[in-house]
């Protein structure tokens, strides 16, 4: 199939974030006294939007947040960002030798986001008509809606365009859209991916291939 464009999830896809905000949640989380293991923080939360993981933290705490909550975890993690983060090996060869239009469709806030481009050296790539958030767009993922909206930007079909993602929340987003989905790196199971109709997996980059 040839398709009219292509469209990357960003952390976890395109930049090695994941980690790092798994380990930035985890620490916020035991200053509140939740007991969640780095484990359980990243399976619980990875792939969903900032104001939903408020909620679901919201939920396990019995009450509103702390003011400082949030504050606190995004200078933490923004300073582990800048000394820490990294691209995923091989998507600058990707990016460099595509042939057709492509952009970023993500559940970070805007101005996280410009800084992850900005740290990782991948904004040269995305100019800012071709990064989608869900702050901006007002909505996240799951909901397919956030592809749909980023293909009608672009002046695409969404059933014409091919997605990259790793997160239930995003392959579920992409998947309800109608695109043709290929996960990297998932992180679920190959029950979930079955249900979602996930057309390819890659471990790597170098296997990705559109000829």
């Amino acid at each position: 199939m040839t398709y009219s464009a292509v469209l990357f999830d960003c952390d976890g896809v395109l930049i090695d974030s994941e980690t790092i905000a798994t380990r930035s949640l985890h620490r916020s989380l035991l200053r509140l006294g939740l007991d969640y293991s780095e484990d359980e923080v990243g399976r619980t939360f990875t792939g969903h939007s900032w104001p939903d993981c408020m909620k679901m933290i919201e939920a396990s705490l019995g009450g509103a947040l702390p003011d400082s909550f949030m504050t606190d975890n995004e200078q933490f993690f923004n300073a582990a960002l800048r000394a820490e983060l990294t691209t995923m090996d091989g998507i600058e060869r990707v990016l460099d030798r595509l042939d057709r239009p492509f952009a970023l469709v993500t559940n970070s806030r805007r101005n996280e986001l410009d800084m992850k481009l900005e740290v990782s050296g991948l904004d040269a790539f995305f100019p800012a008509a071709h990064r989608f958030d869900a702050e901006t767009l007002g909505v996240a993922k799951p909901d397919p809606a956030i592809y749909q909206q980023a293909a009608a930007a672009m002046k695409v079909d969404i059933r014409d365009c091919l997605v990259l993602e790793d997160s239930l929340p995003g392959l579920t987003a992409a998947s309800r859209a109608g695109a043709t989905v290929w996960a990297y790196r998932p992180l679920v199971s190959a029950a979930q991916m079955a249900e979602l109709s996930i057309a390819r997996t890659l471990e790597h980059w170098d296997e990705f291939d559109l000829s």
